[in-house]
């Protein structure tokens, strides 16, 4: 579940361009982490609840996508019509808002480190601090402590998103999230390597100008 929320995350991550995200409130109708994290959770969420209807012969009709909401999610998933439903979603959307809130925080509190924003093309340095934080939201909820795992999720989910507004993935061509980024058993492609590959050639003598 947490690998495929990650995933999620990743997909949702991919800007029509390179800027930087707002932690919470953006102008100009500008997608911040707030934004993407909860999208993911709740495309998440809705998947694991269709395949459970799915599993037990019964319908999920509601549709996945940007338009989910909290309200309209819980009462989907719910088997229960009853009372407790509203404090299953007040439950949720607080479970939801812990995580984007301490995906904010990375913002201050680690507001110079090159690899809690992928900066300075510190890609090991970025993508270690994920995979370590994966390892601490899997670990978490082994031990029941649900809100330490929510709050690790929300900091793994800044830096995960600020891979593709802070690097040149996206104008690299690519339209696919880099699954790499939480797979620690793979090696990073060197992708500073590549992007100079192509941009330093444009500054090379061509061989038919005569220098």
């Amino acid at each position: 579940m947490q690998t495929s929320l990650l995933l999620m995350v990743l997909y949702l991550s991919l800007p029509g361009g390179t800027q930087a995200f707002k932690p919470l409130i953006s102008g100009g109708g500008s997608v911040t982490h707030r934004d993407i994290t909860q999208r993911a959770v709740l495309r998440k969420t809705a998947e694991v609840c269709r395949a459970l209807a799915a599993a037990q012969g019964q319908d999920f009709s509601l549709p996945i996508g940007d338009s989910l909401s909290i309200v309209k999610l819980q009462k989907a998933c719910s088997a229960d019509s009853s009372s407790s439903t509203l404090v299953s979603t007040i439950l949720f959307q607080s479970a939801i808002v812990k995580m984007y809130l301490s995906n904010a925080l990375v913002d201050m509190e680690f507001a110079l480190s090159k690899a809690h924003h992928f900066d300075g093309e510190t890609f090991q340095g970025g993508r270690a601090l994920i995979t370590a934080g994966v390892s601490e939201v899997k670990a978490s909820v082994k031990q029941g402590r649900y809100l330490l795992a929510r709050l690790a999720l929300g900091r793994v989910c800044h830096t995960l998103q600020d891979f593709y507004s802070h690097s040149n993935w996206v104008e690299m061509g690519n339209r696919q999230p880099y699954s790499t980024l939480i797979r620690p058993d793979l090696q990073l492609v060197n992708l500073a390597g590549i992007v100079c590959g192509t941009i330093c050639s444009l500054f090379k003598p061509s061989p038919d100008i005569p220098t």
